[in-house]
């Protein structure tokens, strides 16, 4: 039987309160690693006792698979709502949402309905379920309670019930401390925001470059050596080359994905555990809820403008294990520019929020450009490398410019003397060519160059897809011959 900690108890006793106060659908808001599967298993092991039915629904098979588990643990059965699982008289019924919402016709009333991932609240599907049982509490767990399309979950739920934060649950030993180190060279890509966060397709195509692949192995080797870790990656195709150019320097890689097998999946995760692996490359799948208890670090290697997603995934290392003090996050892509660090204190709202990502100022951090980590608000002292900031260096890492967003627009990094309108006008056909083999596109490239006939242009050009300096003044060369 597991015990909860203080803290968990603390979180379950202020659950307790808010019911008995009149609420009836709080959102419990704890960090990842914070151990809300147990909280929850605890509650539902409670209700079942007093002989009260207990519905939990669950966002994914990995999520469900692994809070049936954690009852087990409890010594708590519990029935699943599944495919292919017979219907039991179990008290206590878990199920992913999809399952559980067709089959509401089928499904005893339950007395209380807990809810993993509740930041999904106010989506269709949940609110079906919801809907259905309007007199029945439900308890919403998540570790962020922010959606990317700004949708508040006040429609949904009617108080917030916080928990400790991820700085308070390291500073008291619970988590290990995280450690994010950028490359030395910062990777400078433009993407276009496509459905609210930067295009998939285009940061597969920039981060499979070999020099940027070559320095996240260089990084990896660095700060975390044959040591468990999971790198994030953009796409399935990323994810295996990723695990290719491991295995090529010489590390047990893995990549893993959602559609590929479970079993697959599980030994891979297991591989970490036991040693036999030492990286797992992961499309989609070890972000939200699912638990990689050893990890040793985790490597960023997909930009996002959502919060949730950036806090889940740095959250998934900070887990302790005996000999564990440290989680190195390697973020080669910049996300702490964004959304700051995993440390950075946060304020959370039920209300809803209209996003704008050029206006909205991301949180305070100093980056050290001695060991190149990244550290929450303006500390005169390096945490790592004791490096001690002067007034100088602290105003300059302050003022650094925030990535340009734009809805359609290519974003990120133009050169000073760059006239955005022109990469605007070009954005179009860089997209296309973008998942062109090699040679395919250094051929469009060429002939897009020669219809440009304009050297300013052509340098935007040659910045917009990464090229090195100096090819557009190759270029430029081969066309006043040509004019001769």
């Amino acid at each position: 039987m597991i015990e909860p900690y203080l803290y968990q108890q603390k979180i379950i006793d202020n659950i307790r309160g808010a019911l008995q106060t009149g609420y009836t659908r709080p959102v419990i808001v704890s960090p990842t690693g914070s151990g809300k599967t147990i909280i929850f298993s605890y509650i539902a092991n409670g209700a079942q006792k007093k002989g009260n039915r207990v519905l939990i629904l669950t966002h994914r098979k990995e999520i469900m698979e692994q809070t049936l588990k954690k009852l087990f643990q409890f010594g708590v059965s519990s029935g699943q709502i599944a495919a292919g699982k017979p219907e039991t008289n179990d008290l206590i019924q878990t199920g992913m949402v999809l399952t559980v919402g067709n089959r509401l016709n089928k499904i005893k009333k339950p007395d209380l309905i807990i809810s993993d991932e509740h930041h999904h609240c106010v989506s269709k599907t949940w609110l079906n379920i919801l809907n259905n049982y309007p007199d029945v509490p439900c308890l919403g767990f998540t570790a962020t309670p922010i959606r990317m399309d700004g949708v508040g979950l006040g429609s949904v739920c009617d108080t917030m019930v916080m928990g400790p934060t991820t700085n308070n649950l390291v500073k008291e030993g619970f988590l290990s401390y995280p450690v994010m180190k950028t490359p030395p060279k910062e990777i400078i890509q433009k993407y276009h925001i496509k459905r609210g966060d930067f295009d998939a397709k285009e940061q597969e195509f920039a981060m499979s470059k070999r020099v940027i692949v070559g320095d996240v192995i260089a990084n990896y080797k660095k700060y975390m050596n044959y040591k468990p870790c999971v790198c994030f990656c953009v796409s399935v195709a990323h994810s295996q080359l990723m695990a290719e150019a491991f295995i090529n320097a010489g590390y047990v890689a893995v990549p893993v994905w959602g559609g590929m097998k479970k079993s697959d999946r599980e030994r891979a995760i297991q591989g970490l555990a036991d040693g036999s692996i030492h990286i797992i490359t992961s499309c989609d799948v070890i972000s939200e809820g699912v638990d990689v208890p050893v990890m040793a670090g985790a490597i960023l290697l997909r930009k996002t403008l959502s919060l949730s997603l950036f806090l889940q995934q740095v959250g998934r290392p900070l887990r302790k294990y005996p000999g564990k003090e440290f989680a190195y996050i390697l973020d080669h892509v910049g996300n702490y520019y964004l959304h700051g660090h995993p440390l950075t204190e946060r304020e959370w709202s039920l209300d809803s929020k209209k996003i704008n990502h050029k206006k909205d100022k991301p949180p305070t951090i100093t980056r050290c450009p001695k060991c190149y980590g990244v550290w929450p608000g303006e500390p005169r002292k390096c945490p790592d490398c004791g490096f001690v900031f002067s007034d100088k260096e602290q105003i300059a890492a302050q003022q650094r410019k925030n990535p340009k967003q734009i809805e359609g627009e290519l974003v990120d990094a133009l050169p000073d003397n760059t006239n955005p309108e022109i990469v605007q006008n070009l954005a179009a056909f860089i997209a296309s060519i973008q998942h062109l083999p090699a040679k395919t596109r250094q051929k469009a490239m060429i002939a897009k160059a020669f219809e440009l006939q304009n050297r300013e242009q052509i340098k935007a050009l040659q910045y917009a897809v990464g090229y090195k300096k100096g090819w557009a003044d190759f270029v430029w060369t081969k066309l006043m011959k040509n004019r001769k």
